[in-house]
């Protein structure tokens, strides 16, 4: 079965790791300092576009369920988003985990610092992080809770909200660097 640990694993750990092997042999060459420098930015642009991608499919998603909903009159957005919800392609955690690798790896590169310090920011986000997986298991181990449409309305319209946050944020970004051109024609995104 796929999961997102499967993916950071197989998929994106190999460019992490080579990323990292970067970082440690770069020497004292400004010309290798900056090429990796910037593959690490560009990489972590990536991860964010893809928060940001995740937060915009989210984000369409419950607008037709929610349109679905006011024509019908039924009331299948809440069992619905529930099950996306615990999707493996709805989780943005390994995106987050490999935001903070590149934030790490540009602190080491740019500014130095021992590799001890970056080790231990790593391990304590993953303890958190562990910490709070641990807290949703023992929650929900057992029998599967009876749905409760106020409480979980409510927990859906809060997360509808931040991603509607997320959203609006992609799209400026997207429209900062579509209104870069310096030429104006027909096919110029304005």
């Amino acid at each position: 079965m796929f999961t997102a640990r499967l993916l950071y694993d197989v998929v994106v750990g190999a460019y992490v790791q080579l990323l990292q092997d970067k970082v440690a042999n770069v020497g004292d060459s400004n010309e290798m300092l900056m090429k990796v420098g910037r593959d690490i930015v560009d990489f972590h642009g990536e991860m964010v576009l893809l928060e940001n991608y995740s937060a915009l499919n989210y984000t369409g998603l419950v607008k037709i369920l929610k349109k679905y909903d006011k024509r019908s009159g039924e009331l299948i957005r809440v069992p619905f988003i529930k099950k996306v919800l615990r999707q493996p392609f709805y989780s943005t955690e390994v995106l987050e985990k490999l935001l903070k690798e590149c934030e790490v790896m540009l602190d080491l590169l740019f500014f130095k610092k021992d590799m001890s310090t970056a080790a231990a920011a790593t391990a304590i986000n993953e303890e958190e992080r562990g910490c709070s997986e641990a807290k949703t298991s023992a929650t929900t181990n057992g029998k599967e809770k009876v749905l409760n449409i106020p409480e979980d309305l409510a927990e859906i319209e809060y997360m509808e909200s931040m991603y509607m946050k997320l959203t609006l944020s992609a799209l400026n970004v997207l429209n900062e660097i579509r209104g870069g051109s310096s030429t104006i024609d027909v096919f110029s995104w304005l």
